[in-house]
C-alpha cells in the first residue's frame, strides 16, 4: 500500500505519538492527572486516525465530526479487506468519551480513563498492525 502524503501521515502519527506517550508518563501519577491522562488517551487515537486517513487517503478528515472519520476508517478497511474491525470499535468508544472526560459535568470515573488508557493502547497497536505499510515503525 502507496503512502500518499508521507509528510502529512508523519506529522500525525509524531502527534499520536506525542500524546500516548505523555498518557503513559502522566498515568504514574494517576490522581493528579486522571483528566489529562483521558484526553491524551483520545486525542492519539484521533491523530493517529487522522494519519492512517493521510497516507491512503491522501489527506486527513476535514470534519468537526470525529465519528465522520471512524466511519471513513471503516469504509478504508472495506475497501482494503480488513476484516479485523476491533480497532475501529476502540476508536468509536474513545471518541464517545471525550465530552464526558473533557466537559462533562460529572465527575470522571477511574475506570473511564483506565478504559481509556486501554483502548488507546489497543488502537495503537491494532493501526500499526494493520496499516504498518503507511504507518511505518511505531516509535512509542
Amino acid at each position: 500500500m502507496e503512502n500518499r502524503d508521507p509528510l502529512l501521515t508523519s506529522h500525525y502519527a509524531e502527534k499520536a505519538n506525542h500524546f500516548l506517550h505523555g498518557m503513559r508518563l502522566l498515568a504514574d501519577d494517576f490522581t493528579a492527572y486522571k483528566t489529562s491522562i483521558g484526553l491524551l488517551a483520545i486525542h492519539s487515537a484521533i491523530s493517529l486516525n487522522d494519519a492512517i486517513l493521510a497516507g491512503v487517503t491522501g489527506a486527513r478528515s476535514k470534519s468537526e465530526d470525529h465519528s465522520a472519520a471512524a466511519r471513513e476508517l471503516e469504509r478504508i478497511c472495506d475497501e482494503l479487506k480488513i476484516e479485523k474491525l476491533h480497532g475501529i470499535h476502540h476508536l468509536s468508544s474513545l471518541l464517545g468519551q471525550k465530552s464526558h472526560i473533557a466537559y462533562g459535568d460529572e465527575r470522571v470515573a477511574d475506570s473511564d480513563v483506565q478504559s481509556a488508557i486501554s483502548r488507546a493502547e489497543r488502537f495503537a497497536n491494532w493501526a500499526y498492525t494493520h496499516f504498518k505499510e503507511v504507518l511505518g515503525v511505531r516509535r512509542s
